[in-house]
């Protein structure tokens, strides 16, 4: 009788620690779609952010303006910078720091513009949280930054291709979407041949992420808000950039 006992304990003792590694595993797995998830939410939310507060200094597409602020987007950004300035800290500290409080001095060369401060705690606009979605973006870069330092030139009005890709680029999409010679994105689906599946698809995967969610992906990663900043125009550019990136 006592060894059926301890026989029985034996086996829900078993069982217990075999469910606590399932939930484990899962766990983890859910965690890292979590983290995934947040992440991507942060390079949209910094997308935004910097088209509207950056830009203006240093381009579209972080190439930098000359006399007025110098490339993020390049290799020698994410490579001697931090050597330059015998900064001892991590890039994305330095971003940080930068972002939030501004670069008040006026230098000669790249950094003849006064950087404002844009961190809360400095009497900026932007909350911490707002600061690191920017850092995100910026960070996001790294991975295709550019080999050289050019000038971000706006896209031919009557070019609804480029267009297109302007509005894939700035609106964060490329951070997530890889699209074959433009993006290396591996939050979101592959959108080289997006175009294949129809137009109709694509405004519906724009308009309402969540309707139809691509295999092996998770859903709520995708800002929810395009249908309310997107034009039909811009909707329109977008299409036409998928067209031509799929070669139809």
């Amino acid at each position: 009788m006592i060894e059926k006992r301890i026989f029985i304990g034996l086996i829900a003792v078993f069982v217990t620690m075999a469910t606590m590694a399932y939930i484990g595993i899962n766990e983890r797995d859910r965690m890292a779609e979590f983290a995934e998830a947040q992440q991507a939410r942060s390079i949209q939310n910094g997308a935004a952010i910097f088209e509207t507060h950056c830009a203006p200094c240093h381009g579209n597409e972080g190439q930098g303006i000359p006399g007025r602020a110098p490339a993020l987007n390049s290799k020698y950004f994410f490579t001697e910078r931090l050597k330059e300035l015998n900064y001892q800290g991590t890039l994305e500290s330095y971003v940080a720091l930068t972002v939030a409080g501004g670069r008040p001095v006026k230098t000669t060369d790249q950094y003849s513009e006064i950087m404002p401060t844009w961190g809360e705690q400095f009497g900026g606009p932007l909350r911490q949280d707002e600061v690191n979605d920017v850092v995100a973006f910026v960070m996001n870069w790294e991975a295709t930054a550019l080999g050289e330092e050019t000038i971000a030139t706006p896209p031919p009005a009557d070019d609804p291709v480029a267009r297109g890709k302007a509005l894939f680029n700035n609106n964060g999409c490329s951070a997530c979407h890889a699209v074959t010679g433009v993006s290396t994105g591996q939050v979101g689906p592959d959108l080289t041949n997006v175009y294949e599946k129809g137009e109709d698809y694509i405004r519906q995967s724009i308009l309402d992420p969540n309707a139809v969610i691509a295999e092996g992906f998770s859903e709520n990663v995708m800002p929810q808000t395009f249908a309310d900043v997107l034009s039909e125009q811009d909707l329109n550019d977008l299409i036409a950039f998928f067209k031509d990136a799929a070669g139809q």
